[in-house]
């Protein structure tokens, strides 16, 4: 079959039928999946009616409300005032919180310093910005969102056997086991998704009927779940034909493609290097045997074994090639849920939209009362019956009349509604809904007339921002779980070492390699495994660095004011367009090149005065080619030639020479004696 006959599913397909076992545990799960999905519906906040009521509302499409809550048909409203729509988009925060994990020992430094910058290097890889977005959303209309964090082997490149991938699912997309209100202590959640045909036939092999012939997608059902080792597994079902899709019991772990016939190892060959078969399977694979020595190093002074805060680094081989040491295997299920509103009696959490839902509601009511009265307002024009207007053009109309009585009758009076009392009401419900949400003017960016200052309106963001800041911990919570999730990964299922670059603070680049066998350890009786224990967060701070203008105006503030040093150093200045280059400011590479080509010459009043005189650049250069020949005197070439040293060194040179002449013996050069 070729693959436009499996996208337009025609001919003569040999479509799945499930096994007796298949069946079995199909009947299995399907029971615990409609236990948990009915226990979800129970929760008056997570039914798809009301679920549908607090996205239409954020969109503006909602009904009126009668007064049981429920949406009427029969009443029109107009959303003249999106006021959910309005105070959500301003609580949207697009910044990504950056990892941050606790050392649990001195000699974790180096080892979470690498692991931190990793994480941030890859992050537009892990965290899509999408993604990101799209979770704020949702989280803030529904009340919950959740992260789903996998890896995905078909993202592979020639050293890296896939990449962790991320994603944003809806609140009834995932259904959790119920009554279990932390998530990682969750033993199977199910969720809910759409696949099409063709990828479910290049992951799993099998052909699965669809719904309708001119759709190419299936509702899928999958199941996460532990199983008898904790680790763990996955079942997956189509929901309309109950066709199984995939049921892997071990899922999150190393798997090794062997020759059925010969048994031998064949990562990717489609023909056995060994017998010539085209046979191949999967099995768990549970060691590897490393291909060479791991190097340690450590210092003595960082691990408590000396006083001595000079001490070198000690190398030693902490294991040695052909030791066999265990894979890393993922016990969690990859969901991490981002609630909004924290509940103390649900894992879910409560949405945004509730509280401002009757306000919106009553709000448009009264402004949609007030627009009808606005336009059945006007001027009408009274006249007698048998009097009639001539003309009927649009601006001026003529009337024929006889007498000044008949005049008199021909009248224009304004019909006014008053509307006062409905924009009252309106703009009280509007406070009130801003009241219950926590968004003040002054976080909005509006003109807030009860902040008649500066440091007023300051004061009043930073309540409101105080306000909202549970949302934020919330979201740093569900990123800190995100990235324990992804260090797992990484952990379980990278080969070689990967390497990624790091700007050193002087412009140059250098190579840092983050490898899994870093966080390899070893046991009291000689056992190896992986820490997994650090405890993460994220540092708040830190998303600063991700708005490069406030980095850029924080940069300019802290250079003018001397925190680099002196700002008119030369060393001071390359130091400030590192890191503005860092910092991607545009041209600063560019100022990075001119200052190291302008390094090489003199400085600009010493090059004027030689460009000035060129009698004094001749003399320089005759200096530089014959060396030294200073000259006493005051006029030029005015006494003897000077031996190239200093002051001091000639005067010492001349003290030299008197003192050997006065130790010489009187007389002991003449021949004979005086004469008289």
């Amino acid at each position: 079959m070729d693959r436009l006959s499996l996208y337009l599913h025609d001919g003569a397909i040999p479509y799945y039928n499930n096994t007796a076992e298949e069946e079995q545990r199909l009947e299995q799960f399907d029971v615990l999946y409609q236990r948990a999905k009915a226990a979800q519906i129970s929760d008056k906040e997570l039914s798809a009616t009301t679920l549908d009521k607090y996205r239409r509302a954020y969109r503006g499409e909602l009904g009126a409300l009668d007064k049981d809550g429920k949406e009427s048909t029969s009443r029109p409203l107009k959303h003249l005032r999106k006021i959910v729509y309005e105070f959500i988009e301003s609580k949207i925060d697009n910044s990504i919180p950056m990892p941050k994990m606790v050392a649990r020992h001195r000699t974790d430094k180096y080892l979470i310093e690498v692991t931190e910058a990793f994480m941030k290097d890859n992050l537009d890889n892990l965290m899509a910005k999408y993604v990101n977005d799209a979770a704020e959303r949702s989280t803030y209309i529904d009340g919950t969102s959740w992260f789903k964090v996998c890896w995905d082997p078909e993202d592979s490149t020639h050293n890296i056997p896939g990449h962790v991938r991320i994603e944003t699912l809806l609140v009834d997309q995932v259904i959790p086991q119920p009554g279990v209100k932390d998530y990682k202590q969750l033993e199977y959640v199910f969720e809910r998704s759409t696949m099409s045909l063709s990828k479910i036939y290049d992951l799993y092999g099998r052909y699965i009927m669809p719904v309708a012939d001119d759709s190419n997608m299936v509702d899928v059902i999958s199941c996460y779940y532990l199983n008898d080792d904790h680790i763990v597994g996955l079942f997956m079902w189509a929901e309309a034909t109950n066709q199984v899709i995939c049921d892997e019991k071990d899922w999150q772990i190393r798997k090794i493609r062997y020759c059925t016939t010969c048994g031998a190892v064949q990562p990717t060959q489609t023909v056995c290097d060994n017998c010539g078969h085209k046979t191949f399977k999967y099995r768990n694979a549970e060691t590897e045997i490393l291909a060479e020595d791991l190097i340690e190093t450590h210092n003595p002074y960082e691990a408590g074994e000396t006083d001595d805060p000079d001490a070198p680094n000690v190398t030693t081989v902490f294991a040695t090639a052909g030791t066999e040491i265990p894979f890393y295997r993922l016990r969690q299920l990859p969901f991490v849920p981002r609630p909004a509103i924290s509940r103390m009696d649900s894992i879910y959490g409560m949405s945004e939209v509730k509280m401002i839902l009757e306000e919106q509601d009553a709000t448009n009511k009264l402004l949609t009362k007030g627009l009808d009265k606005g336009l059945k307002s006007g001027t009408v024009i009274t006249k007698p019956e048998k009097i009639r207007i001539g003309d009927m053009d649009q601006t001026i109309k003529v009337v024929g009349v006889r007498t000044a009585e008949e005049a008199q009758m021909v009248q224009a009076k304004q019909l006014v509604s008053d509307v006062s009392q409905d924009l009252v009401l309106a703009n009280l419900y509007y406070e009130s809904a801003r009241s219950a949400s926590g968004v003040t003017e002054s976080f909005q960016g509006k003109s807030d007339s009860s902040a008649v200052s500066g440091k007023a309106k300051m004061y009043a963001a930073a309540q409101s921002a105080g306000r909202i800041q549970s949302l934020r911990e919330m979201k740093a919570a569900a990123f800190a779980g995100v990235y324990e999730l992804v260090l797992k990964y990484l952990l379980a299922f990278t080969n070689e070492p990967i390497q990624f670059t790091r700007v050193l603070p002087n412009g140059d680049v250098s190579e840092v390699e983050w490898n899994k066998y870093m966080f390899l350890a070893k046991g009291p009786y000689g056992e190896y495994y992986y820490r997994d224990d650090f405890q993460f967060n994220t540092d708040a701070a830190s998303t600063l660095s991700q708005d490069r203008a406030s980095m850029w105006q924080e940069t300019d503030n802290k250079f003018i004011q001397g925190m680099f040093g002196n700002p008119a150093d030369p060393r001071n200045i390359e130091l400030y367009w590192n890191i503005m280059s860092s910092f991607d400011y545009p041209l600063a590479r560019l100022a990075l090149a001119g200052i190291k080509a302008n390094s090489k010459h003199l400085p600009p009043e010493i090059e004027q005065s030689l460009m000035q005189n060129p009698e004094l650049l001749q003399q320089l250069m005759a200096m530089q080619a014959e060396g030294t020949d200073q000259r006493g005197g005051a006029r030029p070439n005015s006494g003897p030639a000077g031996n190239g040293a200093t002051h001091a060194a000639n005067v010492e040179r001349t003290n030299e020479r008197n003192r050997a002449a006065n130790e010489q013996p009187v007389g002991s050069a003449q021949t004979g004696g005086p004469k008289l």
